[in-house]
């Protein structure tokens, strides 16, 4: 079965301006940042369906059907998810992966993968930072003089003490091979998952499109 990713998604998107896309089955009008035309969802004679080019997103103040490029299709066209995507990657001139390449698929597949649980380790490890149990990390960046706007910033974040980061990404649904292969969870001889980095202070490091790549843990003494 052919997965495609979030990069793939964000690149059919880029390539099917919402706004291009919907004029294509609805009469728009610019009415200062957004655009207006007869929901084409419901029977109505005054103009309620409005299309951000901004947010590239739509919504009916009418019917209340809202959502992007895929949703409009996938309900104008009466698609599904895969035909939907089919639909557009030919609109934008993008080849989607085959069973033939295979290999890419899977490779794409682990680049998604990846991406989603450094995003959820590094919102996870920036919550604990302002929890009680994290009150030396909490004295360690006072020293520091970072202010709560730098923290942010950065998302510096606080790991746990065994394995509190592998349990949350369970709980997220991620499966084990998948979590192993970030290196944040190593696997002891016991069997046992434990988390790689333990009572550190998290840096995680941002690549140019301010995606979390990896992460260095400085331990607090």
């Amino acid at each position: 079965m052919i997965q495609y990713s979030e990069e793939l998604k964000e690149e059919i998107r880029a390539a099917n301006d919402i706004v291009d896309v919907i004029s294509q089955y609805v009469t728009l009008k610019r009415k200062g940042r957004n655009y207006f035309g007869l929901c084409p969802f419901h029977n109505e004679k005054s103009p309620s369906f409005s299309v951000s080019a901004d947010r590239q997103y739509f919504h009916c103040f009418g019917c209340h059907k809202g959502g992007d490029v895929f949703t409009f299709i996938s309900e104008i066209e009466r698609l599904s998810f895969k035909e939907t995507y089919e639909f557009l990657a030919e609109r934008g001139h993008i080849n989607l992966p085959t069973l033939e390449n295979d290999g890419f698929n899977k490779n794409q597949y682990l680049k998604d993968i990846m991406y989603k649980i450094n995003i959820e380790a590094t919102k996870f490890f920036h919550e604990r930072l302002y929890q009680p149990l994290a009150k030396n990390a909490q004295n360690y960046v006072k020293k520091r003089k970072l202010d709560n706007k730098t923290l942010k910033a950065f998302k510096i974040g606080y790991s746990g003490e065994y394995n509190e980061l592998y349990k949350h990404l369970k709980a997220q649904g991620f499966k084990d091979n998948d979590i192993l292969a970030t290196g944040l969870v190593i696997k002891s001889d016991e069997g046992k998952f434990i988390d790689r980095y333990r009572k550190r202070l998290m840096f995680p490091i941002m690549t140019v499109s301010r995606k979390s790549s990896c992460f260095w843990g400085k331990k607090i003494r």
